[in-house]
């Protein structure tokens, strides 16, 4: 008598757990079906292709870095010849001087973007440039919202 309870018992508990593994199965069976029938129907949706990331330098500059350089080329180019020719050295050192300056501050600007490539879901394809890394990988679904990207 006791092996028959016992082996219902047994029975009985994996019962419960076969139940309760199947369950959370066909719920997330039956919410992927809905996500994708509401993305089917979404015009604004799409899937992410690829993301490209890189770099630009700022515009425009404050004038920092080509006074600096100004200043640091003037005194260098000061150092080289006599007469005529030290007086065009400095001027040339204080030109090349500014150039590399301003260079080098706009560069210190730099700011990130990243191009997003979307194929939406009519078929069509669409670059979003973000600034900063990206936020997106290929696959993720995404839905556009007043001209921006977010995770649908």
């Amino acid at each position: 008598m006791k092996k028959i309870t016992a082996i219902g018992a047994r029975l009985a508990i994996i019962a419960a757990f076969a139940a309760a593994g199947a369950a959370p199965l066909t719920a997330q069976a039956a919410q992927d079906h809905h996500n994708r029938a509401s993305h089917a129907s979404c015009q604004n949706c799409g899937t992410v292709v690829s993301t490209r990331t890189y770099e630009r330098a700022a515009e425009r500059a404050s004038g920092l870095g080509a006074g600096g350089g100004a200043v640091v080329g003037g005194l260098l180019g000061n150092q080289v010849g006599s007469g005529n020719g030290r007086t065009l050295a400095t001027i040339a050192g204080a030109v090349g001087g500014a150039y590399a300056g301003n260079h080098v501050e706009r560069n210190m600007h730099k700011t990130t973007y990243t191009d997003v490539r979307v194929r939406m879901a009519n078929g069509g394809t669409r670059v979003f440039t973000e600034q900063g890394n990206p936020r997106f990988g290929n696959g993720d679904r995404v839905r556009v919202q007043r001209g921006q990207l977010i995770r649908d």
